[in-house]
């Protein structure tokens, strides 16, 4: 893996090369490596040439095939989607980071003996006390002795009172521009904002970068502590968001000198890795990161592509794994609601977080799901993308399945919400028991056993994208089964730590990418979600992207996103007594306890 790095060639590495997944297989054709035979690669591909490259040395010149499921998604070329939201600028008066003022340069008011800075200054309000930048001074003498008779200047709001970064001839007051910034675990998302009027003037995103280094935040966190390995992280995140920036601003003939202010989200550690800072204690007890409210900074301490003095700011963090992105999330919702009364907020990743909040509180936590619902970890999984199955229909007993892919044309695997689906379809039809097992005794041409474990195919090689059957397996369903326990149960702590029940929760809003293609009814069929009924569930899209919309425009909002990051309680999971009884509880379809779903009995 690390010849193959240092070739230009990434793999996809869901554990950060840590040697307990297998997508980073390779086939060797010819040559020589040395590695120990391991379970996670089948009989048929050892015989084949295949070898996890993160744990083969090479021992001679070799020739290496790399297999399309190998390969980085950035390397595929596929950008995923970021979900349309509504115009969250209506009815806001935008009071963002940063303002534009025109002062006037009349002839004859450059006085002899003064500075062109007391010249320009003379404008501002006695009482307002503003400092300047390097950056703009040196721009005063064209300015204040050219043709123009006026001139604007960009004034931010920073912790420490408010600068002049920014000063042009004539009045520039219509470009004023700024980004807001989701920095997912799988995926970051941008949105350009025209200051002036808080609406989104360009939006794009595209898989994080470090992706290639772990699928999840405990194998980055891992490989971060690699020599080299933190900066590799931070520098990798940088390129995704400056690419995506310089994107959007060519779209728009915008220099990166007027973005002159920007918010970030993103869960602990990405706030961690983007700032360069050891996340290393994240992870470990007590489990405290190196810090949950950031100081405003300036565009030159990060290396963005925008003004050296713009002001960035980054939404507050909780605790070790409850981060920005939720709070901005919880920002946005309460914006959005227009309901008083109980709502559950969840955001289902590689990570799940929910919070559970009334009119004036709210109480969260995190759970370690996995990254099964993004398809990491199952044997055809593969992200949402295009090619992926997300949809599917089972009839006969399994004899026939129906499926709907991503874009259209052959599948090349299975994604979370069409596991989900697969899985639901598999239960009601009686495939699969309560367990998780395959429960028909393999007469079905679908089934099939290796190893004493069965599995079913979804489809047959011809039919495939990458002329292989796209299977599910048991173990596939079990990694699943784990993940939606642990969903379900970290629901039913949260409400039993504030005295209500499931029936007592009045809204649920669902965020995040992986809940654009969930199938609402199948995730409460196979405990996911609680059984309360359909009408009371909602899609937000990503949440935490237009939460750090909302900051970037609002001073209340900012102020309000403050507030949500100080008064919610975080209950840690680990360490809360009964925890495990009740996710080993959620271990079955869709529940030991049927009662819990009563649409389903």
């Amino acid at each position: 893996m690390e010849a193959l790095q240092q070739a230009g060639v990434w793999l996809e590495a869901e554990c950060g090369g840590q040697g307990t997944c297998a997508t980073c297989a390779v086939q060797i054709q010819d040559g020589r490596v040395l590695w120990q035979e391991s379970r996670l690669l089948s009989p048929e591909q050892i015989e084949e040439g295949y070898v996890q490259s993160c744990q083969a040395t090479v021992q001679s010149n070799i020739t290496v095939m790399i297999p399309e499921t190998a390969q980085s998604a950035s390397d595929r070329g596929y950008i995923p989607d970021i979900a349309a939201d509504e115009d969250i600028a209506l009815g806001l008066e935008p009071s963002p980071l940063s303002r534009k003022m025109v002062v006037q340069i009349e002839e004859g008011i450059l006085r002899k003996g003064g500075s062109d800075l007391q010249s320009i200054a003379r404008d501002f309000p006695p009482s307002q006390d503003i400092s300047w930048t390097l950056s703009p001074l040196k721009g005063l003498p064209k300015v204040a002795h050219g043709d123009a008779t006026e001139a604007t200047i960009t004034v931010v709001n920073q912790d420490c009172g408010r600068s002049v970064i920014r000063i042009e001839s004539g009045d520039t007051t219509g470009r004023h521009y700024g980004m807001a910034c989701d920095i997912g675990t799988t995926t970051v998302a941008l949105k350009l904002v025209d200051l002036n009027s808080g609406r989104t003037l360009e939006k794009a995103s595209a898989y994080n970068g470090q992706m290639e280094c772990g699928a999840d935040v405990i194998s980055r966190i891992i490989y971060s502590q690699k020599s080299g390995g933190l900066q590799d992280l931070h520098k990798r995140v940088l390129r995704t968001i400056n690419r995506l920036l310089n994107m959007v601003l060519t779209k728009r003939g915008i220099l990166p000198d007027e973005i002159v202010s920007a918010v970030f989200s993103g869960n602990t550690t990405m706030t961690h890795l983007l700032l360069g800072i050891n996340p290393k204690y994240v992870r470990e007890e007590p489990y405290n990161p190196a810090v949950t409210m950031v100081p405003m900074l300036a565009g030159n301490d990060l290396g963005l592509h925008v003004n050296r003095d713009a002001v960035i700011f980054l939404s507050p963090c909780v605790g070790s794994y409850v981060g920005g992105d939720i709070t901005a999330g919880v920002l946005y919702t309460r914006h959005h609601r227009s309901h008083r009364g109980v709502a559950l907020f969840i955001d289902i990743g590689t990570n799940g977080e929910l919070v559970v909040m009334g009119d004036d509180w709210m109480i969260g936590c995190a759970c370690s799901a996995g990254p099964a619902f993004e398809g990491v970890g199952i044997k055809c999984g593969m992200r949402a993308a295009t090619g992926a199955i997300e949809g599917v229909t089972v009839k006969d007993q399994g004899d026939k399945v129906d499926f709907q892919v991503i874009g259209g044309g052959k599948p090349r695997g299975l994604c979370g919400s069409g596991l989900i689906e697969l899985v639901a379809e598999l239960f009601k039809n009686g495939v699969i028991g309560r367990d998780g097992k395959i429960a028909m005794d393999g007469k079905a041409g679908r089934i099939r056993s290796v190893r004493n474990q069965r599995s079913l195919v979804v489809a047959a090689a011809e039919a495939t994208a990458t002329g292989k059957d796209i299977v599910i397996t048991e173990q596939d369903i079990a990694n699943l089964m784990r993940a939606k326990a642990a969903i379900y149960s970290a629901c039913a702590l949260l409400l039993k730590n504030v005295g209500l029940t499931m029936s007592d929760i009045e809204r649920v809003y669902v965020a995040g990418g992986f809940g654009s293609h969930l199938n609402f009814k199948n995730a409460v069929m196979i405990g996911l979600l609680p059984d309360i009924g359909l009408e009371k569930y909602e899609y937000l899209g990503n949440t935490s992207l237009s939460g750090a919309h909302l900051a970037l425009i609002s001073k209340s909002h900012r102020d309000k996103l403050l507030q949500i990051a100080r008064s919610m309680t975080y209950i840690d999971l680990s360490s809360e007594p009964g925890y495990m009884d009740m996710y080993t509880a959620a271990l079955f379809l869709p529940h030991t306890d049927v009662s819990l779903f009563p649409s389903l009995a």
